[in-house]
């Protein structure tokens, strides 16, 4: 197949890092967006969610930061249901509450909760919870799976949790899909805290054997570079090539095919990670 227009494929899914803020600290955060101090307003994400619609897209994961906390979330999975999209979150699980689920579970096909230990400590070592974050992932799993809705387990793999099995901990969970992720140092983003958790490729071959039989979507370093689709909190794709992040000029001012051709994007990548799924 010819690398050249597999590159040049227009994007199926996009992550929309719509909301920039976010409550935990985890020292891996590739998507901190400290740069970025007032997001675009409701109504300009109405206006791109349109755009993206216009320009083929068929799957929006909205992401941060910590989506939940958004006021408006609610009303742009809303809004992305009206266009007949795929609508996934990716959440610390903060704002996935009974209310929530009962409100908005009926438009939201995916949610993705991060969980990288069963071990409470190290969850806490990372920047994520108070010592009591794997339970409330567990809770919240059930909450989710109770709602008719795809659950996914999203873990990064780092120097605290690579020798780690949590085989029992994900049969309990039992998502639908679970992907880990080797940590990626990105530039500007979590370069400032995260050596001290980088893993060799080997280590990270490691984790994958010791879980393999659960069949988790597994993407080392070079898997994650090129191959995602995303949107920042100020309407302009992004990408990470050469780990560090390069930026569109806004979608509002260029239109989606203008702002997109300004980046690379890999879609056979995208295909060889798993990135097809309904």
């Amino acid at each position: 197949m010819d690398e050249t227009k597999m590159i040049k494929k227009n994007p199926i899914s996009v992550n929309l890092h719509f909301w920039p803020y976010c409550n935990m600290k985890c020292k891996y955060c590739f998507a901190n967006f400290s740069h970025i101090i007032v997001p675009l307003s409701k109504n300009d994400w109405f206006r791109i969610i349109q755009l993206l619609v216009e320009f083929g897209i068929k799957k929006i994961n909205f992401v941060g930061g910590e989506p939940t906390l958004c006021k408006f979330l609610g009303e742009l999975i809303e809004y992305s249901k009206d266009f007949h999209l795929i609508t996934g979150i990716v959440s610390n699980g903060t704002g996935i509450t009974q209310q929530f689920i009962k409100q908005y579970g009926n438009k939201i096909d995916w949610i993705g909760l991060s969980l990288d230990s069963g071990n409470e400590m190290t969850q806490k070592m990372l920047g994520r919870g108070n010592g009591k974050y794997v339970q409330s992932t567990i809770n919240k799993s059930k909450m989710v799976k109770n709602a008719g809705i795809k659950l996914k387990i999203n873990s990064v793999i780092t120097h605290l949790n690579y020798t780690e099995d949590i085989t029992e901990l994900i049969k309990i969970i039992n998502p639908s899909r679970w992907k880990v992720f080797q940590v990626l140092k990105i530039n500007g983003q979590n370069s400032k805290n995260v050596n001290e958790l980088l893993i060799t490729n080997a280590e990270f071959r490691e984790f994958v054997k010791t879980h393999e039989y659960l069949n988790p979507i597994v993407e080392d370093n070079d898997s994650m570079i090129d191959s995602y689709a995303m949107i920042d909190p100020l309407g302009r794709f992004f990408q990470n090539t050469q780990k560090i992040y390069s930026f569109s000029r806004p979608i509002l001012e260029l239109g989606v095919r203008n702002a997109f051709d300004e980046l690379k994007y890999n879609y056979m990548k995208f295909l060889e990670r798993g990135g097809v799924y309904v």
